[in-house]
């Protein structure tokens, strides 16, 4: 009786340990989304200025917590590559 008395202690320890561990890691999912979300909406504001934006795309294979990487395809078909690091935006055109 006292082992499975441990045994059903230990188990619901356990699960909650896994939840507190998912809820954090959601929550963290969560503020990396909406820190990229803004990240995105500067970043089309501020290439907007050199014409009417068609496409913007996010790079996530290439971007990482400090790193965005993307492009921006205008409505008369040029397309720019962008990396924003460090505050800075860089971006050149694709030929």
């Amino acid at each position: 009786m006292k082992a499975k008395k441990i045994l059903l202690t230990t188990a619901a320890l356990a699960g909650v340990g896994i939840a507190a561990y998912a809820t954090k890691k959601t929550l963290d999912e969560r503020k990396e989304a909406e820190w990229r979300e803004q990240l995105v909406a500067e970043i089309r504001k501020s290439l907007s200025e050199l014409g009417d934006i068609a496409t913007l795309y996010v790079q996530l294979y290439k971007s990482d917590e400090h790193r965005l990487v993307g492009g921006v395809v205008y409505e008369d078909n040029r397309h720019l590559t962008f990396v924003y690091e460090n505050g800075e935006l860089t971006y050149e055109e694709e030929q």
